[in-house]
């Protein structure tokens, strides 16, 4: 049979289903039209590619080392792109204020002890009933006042960046020092150093802000139809490197330039990615979750909505679907389908011109 005059025949045999849509072909018409279907397959692919991101750190893996008083820094240790240790030495920083505090400190203690013996004293007196009650509360207060100062005193030696051994030192009066060791609190890399030998700063400036990029966040800039098909928990790759995450959250906003922000976190295991760094990324689509692959030339255009052409008993059913992206010879598209289904992928021209003349859509 002629191709035109099976196409002829095919028109003449769907007057009696236009009513539901479905364009009936028998197998006679369908292997004259050379009409194939393949099933549909389950997209894990990308749901969009090529968006545009920015590295930045979470705020849970940065750490912002600042000036523990005023002072005059002394020594400067490391430089912005360095890696550096936990407890590693960043600068040494000089200051009257540090050997005031360790005085202050030693002072509360030698208040604390006293008050303490003359508790236990008059503690042992009121059992003998050699002094009132009421002096035993007042020595009491005393003693709870004097461990409290002490307690602030060594609290702000800890703040100032003394360690421990250098805070006892100090309760005892011996070896008092104006100067003292800036740490990294973290093991990371360090972002930024505004700390200069020789530069006086004042207290809780910020010297040194260090930050572990093993783990990172991406400001991606998604167009708002493509943001509409995200979720928390998509899987993001960004192309050419080992990174990957998932998608935190997708933003409720707007911008100027009418893009949505979805921020995902991401391993950065082989030191890649640098904040900052300015990439391009892939968010990938959900597996069985309406979304479906099928070969490009089986989705048709009509009247400004996708389709694709499933396979009934006795014909072809046409479908609406949204195309989420295109690659190679295949679409990723997102329909209600159960999975069973099998579409049109080779005489799809014939189907659809058969639709039109039924007056589809």
């Amino acid at each position: 049979m002629h191709r035109p005059f099976a196409i002829l025949v095919l028109f003449l045999a769907l007057s009696a289903r236009a009513d539901d849509a479905l364009v009936a072909i028998d197998a006679a018409q369908r292997k004259a039209l050379g009409i194939v279907t393949a099933p549909l397959s389950a997209d894990a692919g990308a749901a969009a590619v090529g968006l545009p991101a920015t590295v930045t750190v979470p705020p849970d893996r940065e750490r912002v080392v600042a000036a523990p008083a005023t002072g005059m820094i002394a020594r400067v240790q490391v430089a912005a792109g360095d890696s550096v240790k936990a407890g590693q030495a960043l600068a040494t920083l000089r200051s009257e204020d540090l050997a005031a505090a360790q005085r202050d400190t030693a002072e509360a203690a030698v208040q604390a002890q006293l008050a303490e013996a003359a508790a236990e004293r008059d503690e042992a007196l009121f059992q003998e009933g050699i002094v009132a009650e009421s002096r035993v509360q007042a020595t009491r207060a005393a003693l709870t006042q004097a461990r409290a100062h002490l307690a602030e005193r060594r609290a702000t030696l800890r703040l100032m960046g003394f360690q421990p051994a250098a805070v006892a030192a100090a309760e005892r009066g011996d070896n008092l020092s104006d100067s003292v060791t800036l740490t990294a609190p973290i093991a990371g890399h360090v972002l930024e150093v505004q700390a200069a030998t020789g530069g006086r700063i004042e207290a809780s400036a910020p010297l040194f802000r260090i930050a572990d990029l093993g783990t990172l966040w991406l400001e991606i800039q998604a167009p708002v139809d493509v943001a509409a098909r995200v979720a928390p928990g998509q899987n993001v790759v960004v192309p050419g490197t080992r990174a990957a995450g998932a998608v935190l959250v997708v933003g409720s906003s707007v911008s100027a330039a009418q893009s949505v922000l979805i921020r995902a976190r991401v391993d950065n295991p082989a030191g890649e990615l640098r904040f900052n760094q300015h990439v391009t990324v892939r968010l990938e689509g959900q597996a069985g979750n309406q979304q479906w692959r099928v070969p490009n030339r089986a989705v048709v255009r009509q009247d400004g909505q996708d389709w694709v052409f499933v396979e009934r008993a006795d014909g072809f059913a046409p479908a609406a679907v949204q195309v989420l992206s295109r690659s190679g010879q295949s679409a990723a598209v997102e329909a209600p389908f159960t999975g069973a289904e099998r579409v049109v992928v080779e005489g799809v021209a014939a189907v659809k011109a058969a639709w039109q003349g039924m007056g589809g859509e």
